[in-house]
């Protein structure tokens, strides 16, 4: 027996909300009853996560099998305001082993002569059955010499597993050379599990577009030459954020190596911190104020990294020299109404968040259950009264939905398209006087602005806390 691979997703990183398709063929797949079997479990371990039993291709026999749908279930997203510097990216990835075999049914084949064991036939081949055991037996020639020994019949006795008899009468035989194979008769199959085994693969949280990932490359992402990108989504041509705004980049090291975080900003000081223990992929913060400056070695120039006249700074992975590209940001010192901030997951995993400068407006939403309740009333000088305070028509169940309109500053195109990533991502959050709350974007429809149209572009976007106020009633 014997798989080959057809085709198979890059063989250590790729993204688990795009297809990972895993192809095979087998020598055997024109065996009765035949499956490809793939066993995913978790990484170096027997914890199993999934069995599939896979049903040959039409047309070519191929086993074919996406376990993206499952790993999904495995993933989520690393969000940890306190992460301080850098720290690994659990929940954001998943590693896997996947180990493929096939299932058939497997006949028994004796050439030896059959021979007589009382009045039943003997058969000698190595086997599995047990005395009761229905098996069906079908001889080279169709059964024109023995027509006896042709069909079902029911396992009388064993020896070990080197013969058995079958309750066919020895009397009927008029050949006794005639060679066959026998097999159980519910076709039960037997299992060759673990024939190829594809070891410690990494599935991460992203999302590439239909026309991107046909060209997706996990050498684009391994840490190691000035163009390697980090997992993110940030656009190119950077972002506006406000000098104390936080953000965190995933960065897969396929170097299995220490390397610094390094920053540069536009008065050409630079600094770093150290990513001394990383893991398979590590989340470093590359935005964060004075918490993120507490962290960073002074490499040339004087600190702080974000001084009065700093316009931007560039974040890259650097070991010697520069082995990933730069990110940029650019500080944004517009006067600012409020001080909201949204965190979001971008479509590879990072999360990054933009400023919402500009008016809010809340408005809710009361929910509640009337009944009409009996009023007691009370006895006075043999008169029934009642207090005018008393309660008919009362209310329970009370709940109250408040829903949070932001408005953010001009925007640049590249922070425009870079937005509708916050519109469309499941995991969201506000920062708001310095306390971080899980929100849901209320916004179902969006408009991707287009700067040589509309010369001030800003967005409008409507949340809901994802854990309300409870209401005493």
């Amino acid at each position: 027996m014997a798989l080959s691979t057809i085709a198979q997703p890059f063989p250590n990183l790729n993204p688990v909300f795009n297809p990972l398709k895993y192809i095979l063929d087998s020598t055997n797949k024109n065996q009765t009853g035949f499956r490809y079997v793939f066993d995913l479990y978790h990484a170096g371990t027997a914890n199993k996560i999934s069995e599939f039993k896979v049903l040959p291709r039409f047309g070519d026999g191929y086993g074919e099998k996406d376990i993206s749908r499952i790993l999904q279930s495995l993933v989520s997203v690393k969000f940890d305001p306190s992460n301080f510097p850098y720290d690994d990216a659990d929940g954001s990835y998943v590693l896997y082993d996947l180990k493929v075999g096939e299932e058939y049914v497997v006949p028994v084949n004796y050439t030896a002569n059959v021979t007589q064991n009382g009045l039943y036939v003997k058969i000698t081949a190595t086997h599995s059955f047990q005395v009761g055991d229905q098996v069906v037996i079908e001889q080279v020639d169709d059964g024109a010499a023995n027509p006896g020994l042709e069909g079902l019949f029911t396992v009388v006795a064993i020896t070990g597993t080197t013969d058995f008899t079958v309750n066919s009468l020895w009397s009927a035989i008029t050949d006794a050379t005639i060679n066959g194979s026998v097999r159980y008769s519910d076709n039960r199959k037997t299992i060759f599990r673990d024939l190829v085994t594809y070891s410690s693969r990494a599935a991460f949280n992203g999302a590439m577009s239909f026309a991107d990932f046909i060209s997706y490359d996990e050498a684009n992402y391994s840490i190691d030459s000035a163009t390697s990108m980090l997992l993110t989504s940030f656009p190119d041509e950077g972002i506006r954020i406000k000098p104390e705004q936080f953000a965190w980049f995933n960065a897969w090291n396929a170097q299995d190596n220490s390397f610094d975080v390094y920053f540069q900003n536009s008065n050409g000081d630079e600094f770093s911190y150290s990513l001394g223990s990383t893991t398979d992929i590590t989340q470093i913060c590359v935005a964060g104020g004075d918490d993120l400056q507490g962290e960073l070695i002074t490499e040339a120039g004087t600190a702080p990294l974000i001084k009065d006249d700093t316009s931007y700074y560039d974040v890259w992975i650097n070991e010697a020299s520069q082995i990933s590209k730069k990110y940029r940001f650019y500080i944004d010192r517009r006067c600012a109404i409020n001080d909201y901030e949204l965190y979001f997951m971008d479509r590879m995993g990072s999360v990054v968040s933009f400023p919402m400068m500009l008016k809010d407006k809340l408005t809710g939403n009361v929910t509640k259950t009337e009944y009409n309740k009996r009023v007691e009333g009370h006895v006075s000088s043999t008169k029934w009264r009642y207090y005018s305070y008393e309660r008919g028509t009362t209310t329970v169940d009370h709940a109250v939905t408040e829903t949070l309109e932001l408005n953010s500053n001009y925007m640049t195109q590249a922070e425009i398209n870079y937005f509708t990533e916050l519109i469309t991502s499941p995991f969201t959050w506000l920062k708001h006087n310095g306390v971080y709350q899980a929100c849901i974007v209320q916004d179902t429809t969006y408009e991707q602005e287009r700067e040589n149209v509309k010369r001030l572009m800003r967005k409008t976007v409507r949340i809901k806390l994802s854990n309300q106020d409870i209401i005493n009633g």
